[in-house]
């Protein structure tokens, strides 16, 4: 059964912005689980590794349970290459990659890192996961 107090979006947190590197930290907690969301604008596959690299020397997210992502890349022959990677979140990796594609976002990376603490969320770590890029995305678009 879901409480009223189980589940918030603390939006005041903090909020960084460097060039094309959009980070939230902290939007959602449920259940003593938190996530935070980023997202970085890539144009080629090799971005991707650089980025997942760059992310993980934040101890931040090194020492999160999960950091799963979904990536969407238009090459030059306007073939859209898609990736998800869950981070042993199951199917979280293809929730974030569906809401992109809903948006039809392209040439970005958009990776929701949770922090677990030992309360099974069962299906609404899906809604955490699907709110987060939703959130991620209406901000990026708020700005172009």
């Amino acid at each position: 059964m879901f409480n009223e107090n189980q589940f918030s979006m603390d939006l005041w947190e903090a909020l960084n912005i460097k060039e094309e590197f959009v980070e939230y930290r902290n939007i959602i907690t449920d259940r003593k689980s938190k996530y935070s969301v980023c997202a970085w604008v890539i144009t080629e596959k090799e971005d991707v590794k650089k980025f997942i690299s760059k992310i993980l020397k934040d101890k931040y997210y090194a020492k999160s349970t999960h950091n799963s992502y979904a990536y969407r890349i238009k090459d030059t022959n306007w073939v859209i290459i898609e990736w998800k990677n869950d981070d042993w979140e199951k199917w979280a990796g293809m929730c974030i990659l569906r809401e992109m594609i809903r948006e039809d976002c392209q040439n970005m990376i958009i990776v929701v890192t949770r922090y677990f603490w030992w309360i099974h969320l069962q299906t609404d770590r899906f809604k955490n996961v699907i709110d987060g890029t939703k959130f991620i995305i209406n901000e990026i678009k708020k700005w172009n």
